[in-house]
């Protein structure tokens, strides 16, 4: 009798250990897990905090975007940039490619060693709702516009610092001027290019 109760006590023993044990790690794995997810957040933070702010903003969407007062303006129908805004322009170019050069001075630093952060350059050529039959092409180009102005003045983004997606909303997309349809002499602001850029965790590929 007294072998058996041993046997059972020192079973439920080594169940109670292996559960506590079991339970330590657990706890451990998240603590750990929570220690990256802050790590994250705080390297999200830190690009972010390197945009200028001459330049961009957090829109009402919570998105770093350019300035709407920055915004090339289109002619109806045309995805010419106009020559007024390429001086600008250039230098919204050359004020990204100087924050993605810092991060990567960083990232030399000892304190900075571990860091993985990269943007993701949005450009969005929109139009406005008129009798043009082409305006998702019409979109797209503008932003190719922007996209080529840049690429013959010497900026140009590596793909392992930035990565720029091209892309064109025609007359749909989000921050259209006359969204709600209340303001129709509005519409023509629509004829422009909005910029975003996208804090992300990781290298591009």
């Amino acid at each position: 009798m007294m072998t058996t109760l041993f046997f059972i006590m020192l079973l439920l023993f080594l169940l109670s250990s292996g559960g506590m044990y079991i339970m330590k790690r657990r706890a451990d794995a998240q603590r750990e897990a929570t220690e990256k997810e802050m790590k994250k957040i705080e390297e999200i933070r830190e690009a972010a905090n390197q945009l200028p702010a001459e330049y961009f903003e957090l829109d009402e969407n919570k998105r770093w975007s350019l300035k709407r007062s920055y915004a090339p303006q289109f002619a109806a129908c045309d995805s010419h940039i106009n020559p007024n805004d390429t001086i600008v322009l250039n230098k919204v170019g050359e004020s990204l490619i100087k924050v993605v050069r810092k991060l990567n001075e960083k990232k030399l630093d000892e304190n900075f060693k571990n860091l993985d952060i990269s943007y993701l350059v949005v450009i969005e050529g929109m139009a406005s709702k008129d009798s043009y039959p082409d305006n998702d092409r019409l979109s797209y180009t503008r932003a190719l516009s922007l996209y080529y102005l840049w690429k013959r003045n010497g900026i140009d983004f590596e793909k392992t610092q930035c990565e720029v997606q091209i892309s064109g909303s025609g007359v749909r997309g989000y921050a259209r001027y006359n969204a709600d349809g209340r303001h129709p002499e509005d519409e023509w602001k629509n004829q422009r290019i909005l910029i975003q850029i996208i804090p992300k965790i990781g290298k591009i590929d």
